[in-house]
């Protein structure tokens, strides 16, 4: 009877830690879909407004765009949890060779 005891304790527990896992994931979700929206809103008022130039405009949403790409992956792709060094790999050779490829365009037409 003790050994039922301990073994319903331990999945009462794991079950707790998965369900605060759960949670906390969930708010995560949540925070990063609302920045996610605020930066598309930014990006839109930066073109919408003339308090800025084009070009200053064009880069500030480059950047903006780039954290999105940052709130996509790690967020809502779970590539910051462990196990998942491989897709990581990938998409940093990717972006080597895509820095790369463009740094050569623009040695030849220079």
């Amino acid at each position: 009877m003790a050994g039922n005891e301990h073994t319903n304790s331990v999945h009462r527990h794991s079950s707790l830690q998965k369900k605060i896992k759960l949670k906390q994931e969930r708010r995560q979700h949540n925070v990063s879909f609302v920045m996610m929206i605020l930066l598309t809103i930014l990006s839109f008022a930066s073109i919408m407004s003339d308090a800025i130039s084009d070009t200053v405009a064009i880069l500030f949403i480059i950047v903006l765009a780039c954290v999105q790409v940052f709130f996509q992956l790690y967020i809502w792709m779970h590539l910051g949890h462990k196990g998942h060094e491989f897709p990581m790999w990938g998409i940093a050779s990717g972006l080597f060779i895509a820095a790369l490829t463009v740094g050569t365009l623009i040695g030849l037409i220079w």
